[in-house]
Formats: C-alpha cells, sequence, structure tokens
C-alpha cells in the first residue's frame, strides 16, 4: 500500500479517537497491517527494473506523503491535531523500514515485526486500481472531516 494511503487512513483515525491519542497511534499500527492485507501494488523486487520501479514511486510516494501529513495536521482542528499525528506517524511506522534500508542498509524492526509485516503484504502489478480508489475515498473523508472538526472548534469557541 501506498505510503500515502497509511497517512490518509491515519486521518481518519485521529479524527474519531481525538481525545486519545495514544489509542490512536496503536490503531494506526492496526490499519498499516489491515491495509497491507488488501490487494495493492507492487512489484518485482528481484530485478534491477523491478528496484528501479519501485524507487521511483517511493521516492514520489514518500514526498507525497509527508506533504499529506503537513496539511493534515495544519487541517485538522486543534482539537484533533494530536491525534491524528500520531494515528497518521502509528499508520506509517511499519514501512519505516524502506527508507532505512535504502538509506542505511539495516531494517530496524525486530524479526517478529518483520515477520508479521511480511505476512500481511497483498501486493501484485494489477493492484493499482485498489491504491487509487483507496486513496481517493480515505482523501474524502479526510477533507470532509477536516471541515466538520474545524467548523465544530469554531461553533464552539
Amino acid at each position: 500500500m501506498f505510503v500515502t494511503n497509511h497517512v490518509l487512513s491515519g486521518v481518519v483515525i485521529g479524527r474519531l479517537l481525538e481525545r486519545r491519542p495514544v489509542a490512536a497511534f496503536f490503531v494506526g499500527v492496526g490499519s498499516h497491517l489491515a491495509l497491507d492485507m488488501v490487494p495493492h501494488w507492487g512489484c518485482e523486487l528481484g530485478t534491477t527494473d523491478g528496484k528501479e520501479l519501485f524507487l521511483r514511486y517511493a521516492k514520489r510516494d514518500g514526498l507525497l506523503g509527508l506533504l499529506v501529513m503537513a496539511c493534515a495536521a495544519g487541517a485538522v482542528g486543534r482539537r484533533a491535531r494530536n491525534a491524528t499525528i500520531a494515528a497518521m506517524v502509528g499508520a506509517v511506522l511499519l514501512d519505516a523500514d524502506k527508507p532505512m534500508i535504502y538509506y542505511f542498509g539495516r531494517n530496524p524492526f525486530p524479526r517478529a515485526v518483520r515477520r508479521i509485516h511480511a505476512l500481511a503484504q497483498n501486493e501484485s502489478p494489477e493492484g493499482i486500481p485498489n491504491e487509487i480508489l483507496f486513496g481517493l475515498s480515505c482523501a474524502i473523508a479526510d477533507a470532509v472531516l477536516a471541515v466538520s472538526s474545524r467548523r465544530r472548534d469554531l461553533s464552539s469557541s
């Protein structure tokens, strides 16, 4: 699953658990595993072409994910901000292995966590429609939640 989609789901989680940032973080981690079970895009990493394709998408997706995190943190109301940030961080945490391996040559997670994460993966080159559909659905839900959060904050001030 694209990291941006994990971020977008974290916004929904943070908004729903706005008074419970610690719970939002852990639900975010759980959501990562749940989303990775959905058939999603992946390429053959055993070939040079596959690795290059993955890196091309990963760089763009990583930057987009960071942008979405920053925008979401600013767009949600104050009441939901801590939980939203916690949920987004939890939702992307398990994918921190990829940049760590790329830049430092080491996976930061214990073997048990790596095994669980690998078992959850359901990737295929044909999974891109699911990625796009999920991303658009979550982006719409996030926009609605952010606007309603802002309105509620303004009306309670």
